[in-house]
């Protein structure tokens, strides 16, 4: 039972190393008669399966009694025997006062502030204990170690393919790791190595560990063995070929997996889809998030969202038990009430970015049990991720598709499940309402996971774990959920990280890219075919024969009115078809139909959650904040403009403002602009908030290189001219109609700022305006400082703040052709409709530019802005796809359905003749 021998210094091959530590334990302990009976007796008497921490304690006993000063290491599997071991120790010594020892807890998701003490000696007559994983096998090496306790036990992730569940179940050891674990003995000196196992459990084990190949999901490995493998050959028989190949049931599962998330084709080719996956380094159903949030532009949240699961749960786990539930609190807060793990996510890293900005970030990880480290090293992830994105093409350095384009729906939180769920597919969970079970495609049983903010905290011992867990499905206001990981405890399956989703993004987003012909069947198809018999409603008697089937898969479909069940359809068509046009030409930007489509979306997902009375948090499309130190606080900037009762102050802290609340100046594709000698630092810092490419780790890859191309940076300078100019891009032609209707428009935060700065420098404020893809400057209005009571929906978009009163001075079209000659010296001397929104115009190239409009042919009225909608409407050019919605049927903006019932007004059909004439253009 206990094993004694002298560990080797230097270990080579690992089977002479095994045959040395036999022979060592052959040649020190000769097991008697006795022994050997008594050693049979104990083996019976225990469950091998646990730990011995009784047998653990004697054995600490003996090493206090030796007299031997030298620290012990215990190795143990997991958290929980850690944790008990620990508060045993410290209960058996706490009435021997002579007894004086030092514990320490080694584990990868532990953080204590001591945890670094562990490399430092300790007081003469202090006994150092160190309680560890096989953390400390190889990736930590403690020099006064003189004792080790070895317990044979690992815990490690098992994934079975077939089921898609992971489990997480502590085993036996391999020969390789006990060698190892022997080794940590006596580093600078002969030292002591108890095994808690016999010699014949030592013999049973294998020689190494199993080859993680084997263990873990291999879907991403399979889709980059397809760039390796021959032409033509399977995947399948190219990983064959490994020294310890995978079965081949795992690999075609995976295979298949790849094929259900359209990142192979039926032929095992590369996708579009999946060439860009491949050059993302992450997971493919994670790179398959980001890819849709680009194309939905709610790219932060989710981006941040997928770099916390990439790496690591950035929750530590509590050193003392009874700190569990203040974690669960802790989750529960960030949470929001969204039904979502992944909510918790998003929120810790902002709240974590607000209290390192503003310095007391250690303090905030302590109080809500938050790994400092996995948040740092998920700002670098981020930057990563960014820093490809942009080299494929997806982020532009200015105009439609930069990276505040691409976060223009980053505040809606049913846009951002809607990426997620696009990628977590087919991880989907309904709620069996009759069982009141939680039941996927493939288990009959599942839980929420201990860690997840779904399950209800108990307030009183009265209340059973079975009556909270059937509490807390009954109170889901929907059946669908999508998690990111399926878990298994003995024999009940649990979901890791879960968010509540809504049937309508469920049939938009999940399943492939292309339904099968028999997706959409009509009420008397689906009767006769027997869909009707099973669905997921509460009550299929509340259906009648007039219902569709709407199939998504073979396990997902949904009973819907028929007119309803095509419009979804047809929008569904018409995401993928964008989609796909994004991933064939990332450069591109989009048409005006594109843009129509995401805000049909969009608009459609909003009014879903509103119908379900789900929870929109506000400012969850807060960009990440550096840390700059020469920042103009809009804070201060707030003060200072209430002095004058001529000037209200802009409301920088609106939460429904997406990026005002980070309080961010600059960002990766906004390069900081170099003061030079013609501009005092005074006078540019009151105008511009800069920041430093070094403050954010961000921002740093990005503007290290645009620095190193350019030796020379443009910027407005001090002039005398009292008037600065403006130019001011609009999404949409709706946007400026309602401006010169009502005299108001709602600026961004960076553009907002630089507005009141020059208005608190006395300066007259001209805007000048052009409509995004439109090819004309529509006319140029006065800024005035004042707020509008008026909040029209049209300005409601996330990145818009507060609305200002102006003064339109002219409204007429002007081409861009004939501005061709005037060039902005403050931008960096390119055309003035080369301009993204806020750029400043040098004062001269500001007046000729009003003069022109001045002159400029007729007025753009509303009844011309309708008639020019119109014209846009049905005359962009066609999908590739012949549905309906890519005719020009832009109703879809009103049609759509907003309830959970899906119900809505048909779709105004064009006259016979239009119709017709389409068809055979068609």
């Amino acid at each position: 039972m206990k094993r004694q021998f002298t560990p080797s210094y230097h270990v080579g091959n690992i089977d002479n190393a095994e045959q040395k530590a036999n022979n060592a334990i052959d040649g020190q302990l000769e097991i008697q008669e006795e022994d050997k009976l008594l050693l049979d007796a104990y083996t019976h008497s225990i469950d091998e399966e646990k730990i011995d921490h009784d047998l653990i304690i004697c054995l600490l006993t003996r090493i206090y009694a030796s007299q031997e000063e030298g620290a012990v290491l215990i190795f143990l599997p997991g958290y929980d025997d850690i944790v008990t071991l620990r508060d045993r120790i410290i209960n058996e010594n706490e009435n021997k006062p002579e007894i004086r020892v030092m514990l320490f807890t080694l584990h990868s998701q532990m953080q204590s502030s001591d945890q670094k003490r562990v490399f430092r000696p300790v007081l003469p007559g202090v006994r150092k204990l160190i309680l560890s994983t096989n953390i400390a096998e190889t990736s930590v090496t403690i020099n006064d170690v003189l004792f080790v306790i070895d317990c044979g036990k690992v815990k490690e992730k098992s994934y079975d393919s077939l089921t898609g569940v992971t489990q997480l179940k502590a085993g036996w050891i391999s020969k390789a790791s006990a060698i190892q674990r022997r080794g940590r003995a006596g580093r600078c000196r002969p030292g002591l190595c108890y095994h808690l196992y016999s010699r014949a459990r030592f013999n049973s084990f294998q020689k190494f560990q199993v080859p993680e190949i084997l263990r873990v999901p291999i879907h991403e490995l399979c889709l980059q063995a397809k760039l390796l493998a021959p032409p033509n050959a399977p995947i399948a028989d190219f990983l064959a070929k490994a020294p310890d190949p995978p079965p081949f049931m795992v690999t075609r599962n995976a295979v298949t997996l790849l094929k259900t998330i359209d990142a192979l084709d039926p032929w095992e080719e590369l996708t579009e889809l999946g060439l860009h996956l491949l050059d993302m380094p992450i997971e493919p159903r994670l790179g398959k998030m980001v890819l849709y949030s680009v194309v939905l532009k709610c790219l932060d949240p989710v981006l941040t969202i997928v770099c916390c699961l990439a790496y690591r749960d950035p929750f530590i786990l509590p050193s003392q038990p009874a700190q569990k539930r203040s974690v669960a609190m802790a989750k529960r807060k960030f949470s929001c009430d969204t039904f979502s793990d992944h909510m918790v996510l998003l929120r810790a890293f902002q709240a974590w970015q607000k209290a390192k900005s503003e310095g007391h970030e250690r303090n905030f990880c302590s109080r809500n049990f938050i790994s400092h480290a996995t948040m740092e090293m998920i700002v670098g992830m981020r930057s990563q991720l960014l820093g490809q994105l942009r080299a494929s093409g997806f982020i532009r350095p200015r105009g439609s598709g930069d990276i505040r384009d691409l976060n223009s729906n980053s505040e809606i939180w049913a846009v951002i499940k809607a990426a997620l769920c696009a990628g977590t597919y087919p991880n989907l969970i309904r709620i069996d309402r009759d069982r009141q079970q939680l039941i996927t495609q493939k288990e009959s049983k599942v839980r929420f996971h201990h860690s997840s903010v779904l399950n209800k905290l108990p307030v009183s011992a009265k209340h059973s774990v079975a009556t909270l867990r059937k509490q807390m499905i009954a109170e889901l206001p929907c059946d669908w959920l999508f998690y990111e990981e399926m878990m298994r405890t003995g024999s009940i399956a649990h979901a890791h990280c879960c968010t509540l989703v809504t049937p309508l993004s469920i049939a938009l987003f999940a399943g492939p890219a292309r339904l099968p012909l028999d997706a959409l069947h009509e009420p008397d198809q689906a009767r006769l075919e027997g869909y009707m018999e099973e669905g997921d409603s509460e009550d299929d008697s509340k259906y009648d024969n007039q219902k569709a089937m709407f199939k998504i898969d073979d396990w997902i479909s949904f009973r819907v009115e028929p007119e309803i069940a095509r419009l979804v359809l047809q929008l569904r068509q018409k995401w993928h078809a964008l989609f796909l046009k994004r991933m064939h030409a990332p450069s591109k930007g989009l048409t005006q139909a594109d843009e129509a489509v995401i805000r049909t979306i969009a608009g459609v997902l909003v009014a879903e959650d509103q119908a379900l009375n789900l929870q929109q948090p506000a400012g969850i499309g807060q960009r990440p904040r550096p840390l700059m130190s020469d920042y103009t606080s809009p804070v201060h900037l707030r003060k200072q403009m209430s002095a004058s009762p001529s000037h209200r102050s802009p409301n920088y802290f609106n939460p429904n403002n997406a990026y005002n609340s980070s309080g961010l100046s600059c960002y990766p594709d906004e390069l900081p602009v170099m003061p030079n000698a013609a501009t005092s630092p005074s006078s540019y810092n009151s105008s511009f908030s800069s920041c430093s490419p070094q403050s954010s780790p961000l921002a740093m890859p990005f503007n290290a290189i645009q620095m190193s191309s350019k030796q020379e940076f443009s910027q407005p300078c001090v002039t005398n001219s009292r008037i600065r100019y403006f130019i001011i891009k609009a999404n949409t032609s709706r946007v400026v109609e309602v401006s010169m209707a009502k005299n108001i428009w709602a600026f961004t935060s960076t553009t907002e700022r630089k507005l009141m700065s020059a208005v608190k420098e006395g300066k007259e404020v001209i805007l000048i305006f052009s409509i995004q893809g439109s090819g004309h400057f529509q006319g140029f209005a006065r800024f005035t400082p004042h707020l509008s009571d008026q909040r029209p929906p049209e300005f409601s978009a996330a990145n818009l703040g507060t609305c200002y009163q102006i003064e339109w001075i002219k409204k007429a079209n002007i081409p861009f052709q004939s501005t061709r000659h005037l060039q902005n010296a403050w931008n960096e001397n390119r055309k003035v409709q080369i301009s993204r929104d806020g750029q400043e115009l040098e004062p001269s190239v500001g007046e000729s530019l009003c003069k022109l409009i001045v002159k400029g042919q007729p007025v753009f009225t509303s009844d011309s802005m309708k008639s020019s909608k119109r014209n846009m409407a049905y005359s962009r050019e066609n999908y590739s796809d012949s549905t309906p919605l890519s005719r020009g049927q832009m109703q879809w903006e009103q049609n759509l359905p907003s309830s959970s019932s899906w119900k809505r007004k048909k779709p105004r059909r064009r006259n016979r003749a239009n119709k017709s004439q389409s068809e055979t253009k068609g």
